[in-house]
This record gives C-alpha cells, sequence and structure tokens, in this order.
C-alpha cells in the first residue's frame, strides 16, 4: 500500500508540474508578415517623383558602389523604406507577372538616400538581373543588410518614357521600415490566464 501511495503522490507531482507548464503566459517576439515573402507594389505615372537616375556599380555592403550618373534624366520613381529582420542575404525582385512597366531598374540605398545626388551611399544597383528587362537583387548576389539600419529602396522606369504598374516580391527577411516586434501570446496561454 505504501508503494501505491508514493507511485500515487509521484503521478500527482508530474501531473500538477505538467499542468503549470500550461498555463505559463507562452509570449514570443514576432515581426508582422513573418516567414512570408512582402510585397512592394505601386504605378510609376505622371503624378510620381521623378530623379536623375545613376548606374554602374558592384555590390558595396558598407554603402559605397560606385555609381555614375546616367545620361537618362526625369525617370519616374517610386522609393520604399526597407529593413531586414536578420543578416542573411535578401531577394528582392520584380514580378513579371504583376507588372506592366517593361523595362525598370533598382537601386539599394543606405540612409540617407539623397535624390539630389543618387551616386552617393549606394549598396547596389540592377538594371536587367530579373525576367527579361526587369530588375532583381537575387541571393547569389551576396546582399546582407544590417538588421536595425534603414535603406531605401528605389525602383524606377528605365527611361522617362517607362510606366506602368509594378510589384516587387522580397525574401522573407526584408520589411518596410515601420514594422515593429510585438509581443502575442498563443491561444492556449491566454485561456492559462483566465483559468
Amino acid at each position: 500500500m505504501k508503494f501505491v501511495n508514493v507511485l500515487l503522490i509521484a503521478l500527482m507531482l508530474v501531473a500538477g508540474a505538467a499542468m503549470a507548464g500550461e498555463k505559463e503566459i507562452d509570449n514570443q517576439n514576432a515581426l508582422p508578415n513573418a516567414g512570408s515573402r512582402a510585397v512592394l507594389s505601386g504605378t510609376l505615372d505622371e503624378n510620381s517623383g521623378t530623379y536623375d537616375r545613376a548606374y554602374g556599380g558592384s555590390v558595396s555592403l558598407e554603402c559605397a558602389s560606385e555609381l555614375v550618373d546616367s545620361s537618362s534624366n526625369g525617370q519616374h520613381m517610386e522609393i520604399f523604406c526597407i529593413q531586414v529582420t536578420d543578416a542573411e542575404a535578401i531577394e528582392i525582385i520584380v514580378d513579371p507577372e504583376l507588372t506592366t512597366i517593361t523595362d525598370t531598374v533598382m537601386t539599394l540605398y543606405c540612409d540617407p538616400f539623397d535624390i539630389a545626388d543618387p551616386t552617393l551611399n549606394a549598396v547596389s544597383y540592377d538594371d536587367d538581373g530579373g525576367d527579361g528587362l526587369l530588375s532583381a537583387f537575387i541571393v547569389d548576389d551576396g546582399i546582407t543588410l544590417t538588421p536595425g539600419n534603414t535603406y531605401y529602396l528605389v525602383l524606377a522606369g528605365y527611361s522617362s518614357t517607362h510606366m506602368g504598374d509594378f510589384s516587387i516580391n522580397t525574401s522573407a527577411n526584408v520589411i518596410e521600415c515601420g514594422a515593429v516586434a510585438t509581443d502575442s501570446g498563443s491561444w492556449d496561454s491566454l485561456k492559462a490566464d483566465y483559468r
């Protein structure tokens, strides 16, 4: 009988510990859209901002890609403020299925981006790295950014006549600026608070 009582007490202690674990708060630090590809989209038209784009250079993780001023001026463009959630290589690809612009260019800048001098603070430039005449930064380009830093992605038409809708897919570690970490809990942790 003593053995049965000891066994029952041991089982009750194990069950109590398991139940206590169930009631612990299960918070995690999560970013919006974490684990899925972000989509940046818009339209380049007569109402879009313009700039005199630069071109060339190679990838510079130190924000010193040697771009030169393009002789083609007045390109319609859109600027996206982005950050990364980790230091893994990024992908930023113009989607050919959802883009009506026939020829794009993309430039990635460190903060600050100076629209008056687009040769400064560049990480990388791409003209035709994607499908056809569309732009893309792919993992093989080796672009790794610093979490917590701000970067600017500029999408433009190759010339001032290249306008239309665009959609850009990014790797899961790229988010738009302003996305903040939030504490989120599981349904089980919420239920445990009210037992």
